[in-house]
């Protein structure tokens, strides 16, 4: 197994997904490449950080609904004891939903975790760079993915670096930038999601529409170009995350037209 093979095969890899044969061989390439050996490090802590971020739970609404539901099925089974063995088994699996329901981490929410991972590890950055030309170009090579990073240094916001990050199952891009000392992360998704999926509230800014967000402290930014999504967030108040949201905007339009 190569470099090449084994970025392939990153996740399943940390994720222990692979067969036998491939994690033998992945095991043997880690071992011989200070490179690779330190991506799978990297990997590996920062599901560990991840892994430790509080999950969201069904809401008390969403609970309280399942709980009537379950009392009203052990009345009427106390009712038609003919219908009790059917019943049990229907309160048992409400039981064991109720105690296990935990509804699919929305996107955002998963980029506020992302953040939160990637700026606690010790290398927040894959690639460290303050040249948005040459994270471009790192984004290509890298991973092939053709990303806009901006530039935001008149607003006082350095660019730190980037990685190759994961989400909702797809591939994406990861900036990292800092104004002082807050960290603000930018997040690009290669997936069809409308703006309409994205929740939270809806504003209007300088003529385009975004989604807002607060999770666990954080504020976020979202929109939809049809064919990604685009997620800034940092503890900058709205203000600096919508222009920077607009400057990205308007920096990936020109891209696109040339």
């Amino acid at each position: 197994m190569n470099c090449t093979e084994l970025e392939s095969r990153l996740h399943p890899y940390v994720d222990g997904e692979l067969d036998v044969g491939e994690t033998v061989e992945a095991d043997a390439h880690v071992a011989e490449c200070l490179g690779c050996r330190g991506r799978v490090a990297r990997e590996r802590e920062f599901r560990q950080i991840l892994r430790r971020q509080p999950r969201e739970s069904a809401s008390d609404e969403l609970r309280e609904s399942i709980r009537a539901r379950l009392g009203r099925s052990m009345r009427w089974a106390a009712l038609r004891p003919w219908l009790a063995a059917s019943t049990v088994t229907a309160v048992f699996a409400g039981v064991v939903l109720l105690s296990a329901l935990r509804p699919a981490t929305p996107l955002v929410s998963e980029l506020v975790d992302s953040h939160i991972a990637f700026t606690q590890m010790e290398e927040s950055s894959e690639f460290a760079s303050a040249d948005p030309w040459a994270v471009e170009a790192w984004f290509r090579e890298r991973a092939k993915l053709r990303v806009t990073v901006a530039d935001y240094s008149m607003e006082g916001i350095r660019l730190v670096g980037a990685r190759v990050a994961q989400a909702h199952e797809h591939r994406a891009s990861y900036v990292l930038y800092e104004k002082g000392h807050t960290p603000l992360s930018v997040f690009m998704v290669p997936a069809r999601v409308r703006e309409s999926d994205l929740h939270g509230a809806r504003v209007s800014f300088r003529g385009h529409d975004y989604v807002t967000l607060e999770r666990k402290g954080y504020r976020t930014v979202a929109w939809s170009d049809g064919e990604a999504i685009f997620g800034l967030v940092s503890m900058l108040d709205y203000g600096g995350l919508l222009k920077c949201a607009d400057t990205l905007r308007a920096e990936r339009a020109r891209d696109a037209r040339l």
